[in-house]
C-alpha cells in the first residue's frame, strides 16, 4: 500500500511542525505527502518549506472541501490519507494503517481521549467524539467520516469526484462524503488503536458557534439530500446510535417548556420538567460516567455543556428549514 498524505492548510504555523514531524517519520518508499494551502496569509508556505514538504496551492473553492480535493486528485498512489493541520498522529500509525486496509475502501482514526489545554470546552468537543467513536459505535464500520484522519482508496475518491465544494467551511462534507460511498456499496472500517490528538482549543462562545453551524449545516444537507441513498448520515455514528442525541433533544426542550410552565403557575410543570430532565440525562449517563472517569474534575465542568449543547439541536434545525424554504440548499 502506497498512500498520499494530504494535509490542508489555512494559517497552520503554529501546529503544523508538531502535526507533519509524525507523519514524515514513519513514510515508506512510495508514500508522498503533500500541503494544499488554502490561501493562507501567515508564514505556513515558509514553514513547510522548511520542514521540507511539496506544498501546492488549493485550485478548488475555499474551504475544506476544495483544499482537500485539490490534492485528493493529484495523488498517484493507491491511497490518499487526509490530515488535518492540527491533528497529530501517533507512534506507530502508518502500520496500524496499513494493517486495517483489506477489503474495505476506506479507513477511519479515532480521535484521542486527550485533550489539549485545560479549557473544559475543548474537552467536552474533543471527548464527545472520542466517545462516539468508540463506545456509541457498535461494530467494526462507521457510517460516517471525520477527514481529521482518513484514508480512502484513490480510485474510489475519484469515481466519487472528491468532496461536494458546495459545502462552506468545515462541516458536514466529509459525512456526505461517506453516504455517497456507502451507496456505492464501499466499506469505512473503524480504527479505534489510531488515537489522534487535536491541538485545536476552544473557548465556550467558539464551542457553541461551532456547534450552531455544525447542527444547522446537517439539518440542511437532509433537507436537500437525494432520496435514493437510503438512510441519511447525520452523524459518523448510525440513526439507532444517535438515539440518545436525537431523544436528548427533544426531551430537554420538554424540561425547559416544564420549566416554563411551572413558573407561569401550572402544577403539572415541575413534573413535566422532571422527566424532560431525567430521560436526557439517562440518554448521556454513559457519556458523563466516561468523561469524568477520564477527563476527572476537567471532565465534570465538560459535562456541564451537555444540556445547552441538546438544545442547540431544535432551533439550529429550524433555522436550516427557513433557510431552505427561502430557496438556499447550502
Amino acid at each position: 500500500m502506497s498512500i498520499t498524505v494530504v494535509v490542508p492548510v489555512h494559517n497552520n504555523s503554529s501546529t503544523l511542525k508538531r502535526v507533519i514531524e509524525p507523519l514524515k517519520r514513519e513514510l515508506l518508499p512510495g508514500d508522498r505527502i503533500l500541503a494544499v494551502d488554502d490561501r493562507s496569509a501567515d508564514n505556513s508556505r515558509s514553514l513547510l518549506g522548511e520542514l521540507e514538504i511539496e506544498v501546492v496551492p488549493s485550485t478548488g473553492e475555499t474551504g475544506a472541501a476544495g483544499t482537500r480535493n485539490t490534492g485528493g486528485f493529484l495523488a498517484e498512489t493507491g491511497w490518499i490519507l487526509f490530515v488535518d493541520a492540527d491533528a497529530v498522529a501517533p507512534a506507530g500509525w502508518r502500520e496500524q494503517l496499513a494493517e486495517r486496509i483489506a477489503d474495505v475502501q476506506a479507513v477511519q482514526a479515532v480521535y484521542s481521549r486527550n485533550a489539549v489545554g485545560e479549557s473544559a470546552a475543548t474537552f467536552y468537543k474533543n471527548y464527545y467524539y472520542f466517545h462516539t467513536f468508540t463506545r456509541r459505535i457498535r461494530g467494526p464500520y462507521i457510517k460516517g467520516c471525520g477527514t481529521f484522519f482518513f484514508a480512502v482508496k484513490t480510485d474510489v475518491f475519484r469515481e466519487l469526484e472528491g468532496f461536494d465544494e458546495n459545502i462552506a467551511g468545515a462541516t458536514i462534507e466529509d459525512a456526505d462524503f461517506s453516504e455517497r460511498l456507502w451507496a456505492k456499496g464501499g466499506k469505512i472500517v473503524i480504527a479505534p488503536e489510531i488515537e489522534i490528538f487535536h491541538l485545536r482549543e476552544y473557548t465556550t462562545a467558539e464551542l457553541f458557534s461551532y456547534e450552531w453551524n455544525m447542527m444547522r449545516a446537517k439539518a440542511l444537507y437532509i433537507l436537500r439530500r437525494d432520496r435514493s441513498r437510503g438512510a441519511p448520515s447525520i452523524s459518523v455514528a448510525g440513526f439507532r446510535e444517535m438515539i440518545p442525541v436525537l431523544s436528548g433533544a427533544v426531551f430537554s426542550w420538554i424540561f425547559i417548556i416544564g420549566l416554563l410552565m411551572w413558573a407561569a403557575g401550572s402544577a403539572q410543570g415541575m413534573l413535566i420538567a422532571a422527566a424532560g430532565l431525567a430521560i436526557t440525562a439517562a440518554g448521556q449517563a454513559s457519556f458523563k460516567l466516561h468523561a469524568i472517569q477520564d477527563g476527572g474534575f476537567r471532565g465534570l465542568r465538560a459535562c456541564m455543556f451537555i444540556l445547552p449543547d441538546l438544545l442547540l439541536i431544535v432551533p439550529a434545525t429550524m433555522a436550516a428549514v427557513f433557510t431552505f424554504l427561502a430557496g438556499r440548499r447550502y
